[in-house]
């Protein structure tokens, strides 16, 4: 051992202190005996705060895992009603498309028989005017033929006298 400067009379080494601590704990003493007893209290207190800590935080876990839970679930229920949906709105798209089609063919058809009706309406009213010419002039060919008729009857009237 290495020898130092020179100590008090009454110095005690740390290892000596440690050691007589150790003693006076370990001993019958009535201070040592509540020193014990309140560090063995302070140490249940810190488990039982310890354990139920530990009860809080895992509750809190499990809330934040089940919330994540049902918020992906519904996601990916969302996910899911969104693809049924861009289909139903492709299907109704296909069946729009198919139905306008179906409908200009028909415009198409009814336009086709409406120039038709159209020009067999024009071609009737030639004719309705061409009959009414006809007429106009049988008319007249009839009032001349009247006429001719009535001056011949004067004719052979007179001469009858």
């Amino acid at each position: 051992m290495i020898k130092g400067p020179p100590r008090p009379s009454n110095y005690t080494s740390p290892l000596e202190s440690a050691q007589e601590e150790k003693n006076d704990m370990n001993g019958s003493t009535p201070a040592a005996l509540n020193v014990k007893r309140s560090i063995d209290r302070q140490r249940k207190e810190q488990r039982a705060v310890t354990s139920i800590l530990s009860g809080v935080g895992l509750g809190l876990l499990l809330i934040i895992v089940g919330c994540a839970t049902l918020s992906a679930f519904g996601g990916y229920v969302l996910w899911k009603q969104i693809q049924q949906q861009s289909v139903t709105v492709a299907q109704m798209e296909q069946k729009i498309n198919k139905d306008l089609a179906e409908l200009q063919a028909r415009d198409a058809e009814l336009s086709s028989g409406l120039e038709s009706a159209g020009a067999q309406l024009a071609k009737q009213l030639s004719s309705l005017e061409q009959l009414k010419s006809q007429v106009n002039r049988h008319d007249k060919d009839l009032g001349t033929v009247r006429q001719r008729l009535s001056m011949l009857e004067g004719d052979s009237g007179e001469r009858r006298r």
